[in-house]
């Protein structure tokens, strides 16, 4: 039995769809990420660090 056929019968492709919509759903994701990084990072850090900087310069 040659290769191909032995890892067609192994990975038969009933998943095939699914699986392509969920790679589909996170490539756009991760370009919607990277476009909103900014946003991301300014929203993490003023909900972690504006506390500690208001703290830090009234000393």
């Amino acid at each position: 039995m040659p290769i191909i056929d032995h890892w067609q019968e192994k990975h038969s492709s009933k998943s095939g769809k699914g699986r392509l919509i969920l790679y589909i759903f996170l490539l756009v994701m991760i370009i919607f990420m990277m476009f909103k990084a900014d946003a991301f990072v300014s929203g993490f850090s003023n909900i972690f660090f504006s506390s500690d900087s208001a703290e830090e310069s009234s000393h």
